[in-house]
Order: C-alpha cells, then structure tokens, then sequence
C-alpha cells in the first residue's frame, strides 16, 4: 500500500515538473506573470532556396536566419497549395477545406477570386476573435485574402483595426473590366492601388512601391503604442508574389546576390522582420513576445524574377514538395527550446495556430478524432523536448476538395497527379497539367532520403518493388481514414459576380474614388483557366 502510495506521489509530482517546464510563463521580478504578445508574419510565395536558414549560400536573409536562431526552424511544416487556404487554415485553426474553403470548379482550386462572394463563415471562431476575447488589441497589416466585400473585412472577424489591400495583385486595372485594387484603413478605402495622381498616390508602378515600408512604419507604430497591453499582430506580405515590388531605397540592393526585383523585394522583407526585432528590443518587449514566421505558398514556377524551392520539385499549387513545404519559424527568446534549434515535427498551418494558443497560456481543447485531421495539435511539448511520439505523424495535401496526396512519416503518397513544369524538373507520371488519377497505383516517395521526389519506389504502371507493396496497405488505410474523417459540402468559393469587385467600396465617395460599374451583372460559377499556375 505505501509502495503504491509513493509510486502515485511520484507520478503526480512528475507530471508537475512537466507542467511547469513545458507551459511557457513569462515574468518579470516582483511583477506577476501576464498574458504574452503574438506576431504572425506570413509572406506569399516564399521557397526553401530563398532563405539563409535553409540554403545557407544565400545572403538576403540576415535578420529572419537571426530570428530563427532564437527559436526553432521548422524543417517539416506543410503549408496548403493556396495561400488563401494557409491563411484559413491557420485563422481557424481547421483544415481549410473541412469547413468549405474550395470552389467545385473544374481546375479544384482554393483560389479566392477578386469577383467571388466569400465571406468566412459565422460557425468558424478565429485566432483574432479567441485573443480579443482574453483582453489582447489585434492588427492585421498587409494583403487580407479571406474576402474583399465590406462583410468580409478583417475588423468584422476579430482584427481592431486594419491596413491593406482585399484583393490579389493580377492584371492592371482597366476600370472596365477591372476596377482599380483599393487600399484600406479598416473598412474604408483611401486610396487606389495603380493612382498615379500625385507621385504619394503612386502604390505601385513598375515594380517600385512604398507598401512594404507603409507596412513597416505601421507595424513599428503599432508595437510601441501597444506595449502596456497584450497585442496579437498578423502580418501578410505579398511583395514577392506574381510581379515583386520594393521601395525606392531597396531597388538595385541584391546587385550582389541575385540581382533581381525579387530578392530586392526579399531583403526589403527582411529589413521588416530586422525593424520589428529593433522595435521590440527597444519597447522591452522582446522576451515577452512569441514570433511566427512562415510561407504561406512557396516559390511560383513561372515566375521570370522568380524564387527557388530548391532542393524540392514543383512549385507553388502543386503537391509535390516543392507546392507545400515551406520555411517557419517559430521565436520567442523568453522560451527555453534547449537544443532542440530544428524541428523534424510534422506540422500544418493549424498546428501553428494551436502551439500559439498553447504558448500564449490558453491550450486548445482536444480533436474530434484521434488523428486530428481536421483540427490542429498542440506541438508545444515537441518543440521543446524534439520527441515527435504522440504527435502529428501525417500530413494531408489538399488542392481545393480533392486528396491529392498525404504524406506518413517518412513517406509520402501521390493518390492524384497534376503539377506545373517547371524548368528541367519533368517527373514521369507526376508532372501533368491534367488532373490524373492515380489511386489504382499510388505513386510513393521516401521524402526523407529524397526530398526532390526524383526517385519513386513504385506506382503509376507498376508495382516496382516489395517495398512498394509492403508499405502501400498502411497509406491506404490512412487516406481511407482521411476521407471518412474530412467530409465534403458544397464549396463556399463557388460563386462570382463581377459586380461584387471593388467598384465603389465604404469610404470611395470622400475620397473621390469610386469606380463607376455599368456593365449588367449576375451571380455565376466561380472559374479560372485549367494551368495550375495562374492566380494562385
């Protein structure tokens, strides 16, 4: 009876010291402990070869490889094939497509459209609502591509206020076709994207523009302002994607690296994670303030100032590795992440929101299901500890509703096929700008002994081999169990109407800036043409 008595206090007080070591607490002396601040950088079509921490022959990356160190890299974080679904997923803290983040186009897109109707559904309670809740001021700086009618701006779904733009950088505006991309302050505009009235209306021309250091001075503002209450900042950058822009100051500055508008446009990037650093370390907030930072699409293949997602294959929309691994990061120097500088962890956008929550002091609830399909895990404990059992050890690959591939551990299985080409990067039976169906022989990779997917162990035509054979039954049973679990409604992308664009937004007529619409319009199914590629 003593014996087991003991045993009993010895559990109890192990489980104790795990408790207090692995719950993040930040205190200053004679001060009690208070909620801690959050930062989310998001940046679009941004590969492994781009940053320092990853290809270490790069030099564009100073201040985001410095962020890493104080933290832990990601080394296995998955993002989803658009970046509107990256931002949803994360938001919700679900897989995107779970709650209807998909249009039933034939292309099975994610893509938010700049006609679409889409507003995130009242059911879903995000990241920004759950911290207002506990007393946090929240801020979205950047490009918002959850929805660019009023309903759908940020302010309405948790953010205090908002700088930015609603809709994606595609074609130049016409004001036919195509209304002039707004700019906003909270849900009124104040200015218009391509507004060349006066040489400070001038947000983009020929890839030189201001936005990004309007998005650093803004976040430097908003981080001094807010350092005697808890703050959650979500910033998402767009200055790499399809044409890159950067300020006047930044342009010619990667003459020594690749000399492009991209990397330009990267080091400028980089300079705002350096400011924000600065800011932080000056306001003394900088042990008291968690830092994510990630991709949330990877490098564009056809882009001709474009990124590199070397060593993977593919590019951004794909879901080959090379569409959906991309750098993270997570950084708090007040949080002790002992040895464990990289992380192997298998991880997904939702994972990154519920390891905030946890760090922050507020765990999320348990899945529905063992897996955790749908919903994001808790990977606190992982991080700081490097032991990945008991935690996520599957990742799904989603492009709009369709499974396109998931990977288990070391391997990973293409049930679906249809990539871009990328130059000198032809895989037989993967690349295919067709949808192809390849359930009857999946086709299997070992991603850990070959990242660029180069080298299958079997699928397509053939069984190849008795490993192929030996570990296909397991990845069946998953991907069953993945369909079982992710049930599918109708999509919530799926409608457009041109005269849903920003024409005349909340606050135009002051300004001076409404676009008159006079084309007849009506309400039809959202599409965009079959090359993966385009507009994601």
């Amino acid at each position: 009876m003593i014996s087991d008595r003991l045993k009993k206090s010895w559990k109890w007080f192990i489980l104790l010291v795990l408790a207090l070591c692995l719950s993040p607490t930040f205190s200053d002396s004679g001060t009690k402990s208070r909620p801690v601040n959050l930062i989310v950088i998001h940046v679009d079509q941004l590969g492994w070869g781009d940053v320092g921490l990853y290809s270490p022959w790069r030099r564009d990356t100073p201040n985001i490889d410095k962020l890493g160190k104080s933290g832990v890299v990601l080394d296995n974080l998955y993002a989803e094939t658009s970046a509107t679904a990256s931002s949803g997923t994360f938001l919700s803290g679900r897989l995107a497509v779970s709650w209807g983040l998909y249009s039933s186009n034939n292309a099975e897109d994610t893509q938010l459209l700049e006609d679409t109707g889409f507003v995130l559904p009242s059911s879903l309670r995000v990241l920004p609502q759950v911290l207002k809740e506990k007393g946090y001021s929240t801020k979205f700086i950047g490009r918002w591509n959850l929805g660019q009618r009023s309903e759908a701006n940020p302010t309405k779904f948790g953010f205090d206020s908002f700088l930015g733009t609603v809709s994606d950088r595609g074609p130049k505006y016409d004001n036919l076709r195509y209304p002039n991309i707004g700019f906003y302050r909270n849900e009124r505009i104040v200015a218009r994207m391509f507004d060349t009235r006066s040489p400070e209306d001038d947000l983009l021309d020929d890839g030189v523009s201001n936005l990004t250091k309007v998005y650093t001075d803004e976040m430097e503002v908003f981080i001094t302002k807010s350092k005697d209450q808890p703050f959650y900042l979500h910033v998402s950058l767009d200055a790499l994607k399809h044409r890159p822009y950067r300020s006047p100051q930044f342009v010619d500055s990667s003459e020594h690296s690749r000399s492009n508008n991209f990397t330009d446009a990267l080091r400028e990037i980089d300079n705002f994670v350096g400011v924000m650093m600065k800011t932080l370390t000056t306001t003394e907030q900088a042990d008291k303030t968690i830092v994510i930072f990630a991709a949330q699409s990877t490098a564009l293949a056809s882009h001709y100032e474009g990124g590199s997602n070397s060593p993977f294959t593919g590019a951004t929309g794909d879901s080959t590795e090379g569409g959906v691994r991309v750098p993270g990061l997570i950084s708090c120097p007040g949080l002790d992440f002992g040895d464990n500088k990289r992380s192997k962890q298998l991880m997904n956008f939702a994972d990154l929101h519920s390891t905030a929550l946890s760090i922050l002091g507020f765990p999320p609830g348990d899945c529905e299901e063992p897996k955790c399909v749908k919903e994001g895990m808790d990977m606190t404990k992982s991080l700081i500890t490097g032991n990945t059992t008991n935690h996520r050890d599957m990742i799904t690959i989603y492009r709009g509703r369709t499974l396109m591939a998931l990977r288990k551990g070391r391997y990973k299985v293409h049930l679906m096929s249809r990539s871009s080409f990328v130059p000198g990067q032809f895989l037989d039976n993967l690349t295919s700008y067709n949808l192809r169906n390849t359930t009857e022989l999946p086709i299997l990779f070992d991603v850990v002994a070959d990242p660029g997917e180069r080298f299958f162990i079997g699928g397509g035509f053939e069984l190849s081999s008795s490993r192929y054979t030996d570990i296909l039954p397991e990845m069946r049973r998953e991907a069953e169990y993945v369909n079982n679990h992710v049930t599918l409604g109708g999509g919530l992308l799926n409608e457009c109407n041109v005269g849903w664009r920003e024409w005349a937004p909340t606050g135009c007529l002051d300004l001076e800036l409404c676009v008159e619409f006079t084309r007849e319009s009506k309400v039809r199914m959202c599409s965009i043409p079959e090359w993966t590629g385009l507009g994601i």
